[in-house]
């Protein structure tokens, strides 16, 4: 894994779409549509398609990764303005987003999962003209948990010492500021996200891959914003995560942390490979093929890079 994808389409599992055409197949794209991530079983989960059919949202793409105890023909007869994804091999969430924003239509996607519900009454047409408005990568929905307590969305970054900490914290207010949308939910500004080159799909951890697109984001001038206009909650509690340093960590902090900002554009100095050496706790072998790959990708990009990970930090603790 000593490379580093610079496109959405790097990392691409194979899949099948069944149902409504692509775009260009006929009809006007709507404004927004909506990617579904499935999980749970889809015998106890209700009809998700239909509550967003419900509040207007017709146009979805289903992201499907058991298409084998699916009744496809059923399904499309009753959801005719929906796209099945039917993934041939298991892929990771933000794996699965790639794959369907690839296939949504329109210049706003809104993904979300299964055991969400929307409030309708956020979708109103002044909502659907401060999208445009704002004009940024993601804005990420009010969370609520089962019981109506709201979740801490925003995600905040501090350094402790040298050490990099994200604070869960509830938003105070509509356009709170967050590190990465939690849950991976949130409404994207398609064109920004291919342009940031959507979730890493090597990195099985969702916590670090949230994180590293996040943070990518933010360091490439991006924005993601909570709207509080947006209220969605969970049929149950919200999934944890493994916030645990693995694998995945270390690419985060290669293509995150590493790179400074000098001039007009980013870079990772050769010194960078010791602190490197010590934040992956150890001198293994393929260390310094990974470093080689790192700076190689930050090279390419380097004029994409708006700040580094120190100057970002300083300003969100200021603002």
């Amino acid at each position: 894994m000593n490379t580093i994808p610079t496109t959405l389409d790097a990392g691409t599992v194979p899949y099948t779409v069944v149902g409504a055409p692509k775009p260009g197949g006929g009809g006007e794209a709507p404004a927004l549509s909506v990617v579904l991530l499935n999980r749970g079983s889809r015998l106890y989960r209700g009809d998700p398609i239909a509550e967003l059919e419900r509040v207007g949202l017709g146009s979805v793409v289903s992201v499907e990764p058991k298409p084998e105890s699916l009744d496809l023909e059923a399904l499309s007869a009753r959801h005719p303005g929906a796209r099945f994804l039917l993934l041939s091999e298991p892929a990771s969430p933000g794996a699965q987003i790639n794959l369907a924003i690839r296939e949504s239509r329109g210049p706003y996607v809104f993904v979300l999962w299964s055991d969400m519900a929307l409030a309708a009454q956020g979708l109103s047409s002044r909502f659907f003209e401060r999208l445009a408005e704002r004009d940024i990568l993601c804005q990420a929905p009010d969370l609520f948990a089962r019981g109506g307590e709201q979740v801490p969305a925003a995600a905040s970054p501090a350094f402790n010492r040298s050490s990099l900490k994200v604070l869960s914290l509830p938003p105070a207010k509509d356009g709170t500021r967050s590190l990465f949308p939690f849950d991976y939910a949130g409404i994207y500004s398609r064109e920004k996200f291919v342009l940031t080159g959507g979730f890493d799909a090597r990195l099985s951890n969702p916590y670090w891959q949230k994180l590293d697109f996040g943070f990518r984001a933010w360091l490439w001038g991006e924005e993601i914003r909570i709207a509080q206009a947006l209220k969605v909650s969970y049929a149950d509690a919200p999934t944890s995560e493994d916030e645990t340093p693995d694998e995945c960590y270390k690419w985060f902090w290669l293509k995150n942390l590493a790179p400074s900002f000098r001039g007009d554009c980013g870079a990772i100095g050769p010194s960078r490979f010791w602190s490197y050496l010590r934040s992956r706790g150890g001198g293994a072998p393929s260390a310094l093929g990974e470093f080689r790959a790192a700076r190689e990708w930050v090279r390419k990009n380097r004029f994409r890079f708006r700040t580094d990970a120190a100057s970002l930090v300083d300003l969100w603790e200021e603002s």
